[in-house]
């Protein structure tokens, strides 16, 4: 190809004898960059890693991109060793794998599950086979680098993970099995992977005809994972990696962690002599010993030059941007977390900000209302700002419309964003049977009744009661929202809100697409004109 380009482009006034030179030349050099860029010596590698772990971490890298490596101590016992010795060591017990064997395949697959993971944030078409194999990978993650036991994993719960803290850094969180419950700690970054996982992907794994138990894992079919080594397997055969127990890597840790020095396994850090820095013995911190040192939260300050330094990290801005990065992820997450009901606008994000009294590193409003996206129900459910309003019933955004022969009705008085969450249907509730016994008693009129099966209960609203005991002077809304059956802008969704004094039954209503600014609020009754007996006959909107 080089030549015709050469001929078309580069050297088109030049003769051929130059653009001849000119291609022998890059071959020459191709050939001296593919020899000299593609080899490595293991001689020079104990000089420059004196670190065993590091050394062989990196040996294993090259051999994966096919490096050639001169001097590989591996190598040349393998080429003098006798040929009755392969007969010897296949009697042999296996080695025990190290904790890098163990860890391997989170290694490779790293690559693939970045492009993954940015798929998922920006909103793009992710295969199911790649969502499935971003859950295996998930469950590694736990299993092979924070050596929880495969039950940990299928026990573990999506309120497990709603109730995580943030403590210096690190993600702190607690899983409850039924044999025993285990406390341990995350990185930000294994965090955000997971926490893909529990935002962008699980949500479509659910579904209202299966029982998911509340679990974090879930299959394609909405059901709990059942059975995790099954899927470490399966990631181990993606990749073409030999498989690795949770039982292996655990003891690969033990094996590592009495091996190594005094300092405890869980604190200890990869240490790399420094160049150019300093001292060769002064050790290089990674940017998690960083956080450690320096704390990122959303109200804390920057570390100054001096600070660092005299910490002991290196004087350059490079962790230092890291850390103003997480700071910014942080206060973004504070921001949408006080709107996690509609999308706010700008000027409203610019009031946050500006109640925040934050002097720099402030995150641009319209980053911030691009960010929004809808809570799922697990957060619906222990959303304080959503309780508050079903406490008080001061709902923002809707007003009342009298609408002539169809009565009154409700009308937005603000846009709203699809998956909003929009209001309650308000009342008290009660059984089946006494919402059936209302239903008689107002002569088959269903009134402002709402039925609704949960978890296998028979219940209904009622918010026929009006006004209802806990408000006797607020007109709730959702009694008000009228019915259509076609252009019904609101669905209604059952959650068990996490009230102070416990759990209660509450039916929230959530916008099926972008709801306008002055439109009517529909829902879709599931009656036509004829469930009423023929007494509704003439009232057309019923079934429009």
């Amino acid at each position: 190809m080089l030549p015709n380009h050469l001929l078309r482009v580069c050297m088109k006034n030049q003769t051929s004898e130059e653009r001849n030179a000119e291609v022998e030349r890059a071959k020459k050099s191709m050939k001296a960059w593919t020899l000299r860029g593609r080899t490595w010596d293991y001689n020079e590698m104990v000089k420059r890693y004196p670190d065993e772990a590091c050394r062989q971490a990196l040996l294993e890298d090259l051999r994966e991109r096919h490096f050639l490596i001169l001097n590989n101590p591996k190598d040349a016992l393998a080429e003098s060793s006798p040929p009755g010795a392969a007969v010897e060591t296949h009697n042999k017990k296996p080695a025990q794998p190290t904790l890098q064997d163990c860890q391997r395949v989170l290694r490779v697959s790293k690559a693939d599950m970045l492009i993954i993971h940015r798929k998922l944030l920006d909103q793009q078409h992710v295969e199911e086979d790649q969502r499935t194999l971003f859950r295996y990978f998930c469950e590694a993650i736990l299993v092979l680098r924070y050596f929880q036991r495969p039950e940990a994993v299928r026990a573990f719960k999506a309120s497990d993970w709603i109730n995580k803290t943030n403590v210096d850094g690190r993600i702190d969180m607690e899983v409850q099995s039924t044999k025993q419950s285990a406390k341990f700690s995350i990185t930000e970054e294994d965090s955000a992977m997971l926490d893909a996982y529990f935002l962008k992907i699980r949500p479509g794994c659910m579904q209202d005809s299966q029982d998911d138990q509340g679990r974090f894992f879930l299959s394609k079919q909405g059901l709990p994972v059942g059975n995790v080594t099954s899927d470490l397997r399966r990631l181990h055969e993606q990749y073409d990696l030999p498989s690795f127990s949770s039982q292996q890597a655990r003891r690969a840790q033990i094996t590592m962690a009495y091996s190594s020095s005094d300092e405890p396994a869980d604190e200890r850090r990869v240490r790399k002599q420094k160049r150019g820095r300093g001292p060769a013995d002064q050790d290089d911190r990674d940017f998690g010993a960083f956080l450690l040192q320096f704390p990122a939260t959303a109200s804390s300050t920057p570390p100054t030059k001096k600070k660092r330094t005299a910490a002991g990290f290196p004087p350059d801005r490079m962790f230092y941007d890291r850390w103003r990065s997480v700071q910014l992820a942080k206060r973004e997450e504070l921001l949408l977390s006080q709107c996690s009901r509609r999308p706010p606008s700008v000027s409203k994000v610019s009031r946050l900000i500006q109640k925040e009294a934050w002097t720099g590193n402030c995150p641009c409003p319209e980053d911030v209302v691009a960010k929004w996206r809808s809570v799922t129900r697990v957060q619906v459910e222990s959303d304080p700002w959503i309780i508050t309003m079903i406490q008080n019933q001061k709902w923002t955004g809707l007003a009342l419309k009298d609408f002539g022969t169809k009565g009154q009705g409700v009308v937005a008085t603000e846009p709203f964003a699809m998956g909003s969450v929009v209001c309650d249907y308000h009342g008290k509730v009660i059984t089946g049977a006494e919402g059936r016994k209302l239903v008689e008693s107002i002569k088959g009129d269903m009134g402002y009744l709402f039925f609704f099966h949960a978890a296998g209960r028979d219940l209904c609203v009622d918010a026929e009661t009006f006004p209802c005991e806990c408000h006797p002077t607020e007109n709730t809304m959702g009694r008000r929202i009228n019915h259509s059956s076609k252009r019904a802008n609101l669905r209604p969704v059952h959650c068990m809100m996490n009230f102070p004094e416990g759990q209660r039954d509450v039916i929230l209503f959530r916008a099926k697409r972008d709801i306008h600014l002055c439109e009517e609020l529909l829902f879709d009754y599931g009656v036509k004109r004829k469930s009423f007996r023929g007494e509704a006959i003439n009232l057309d909107w019923l079934d429009e």
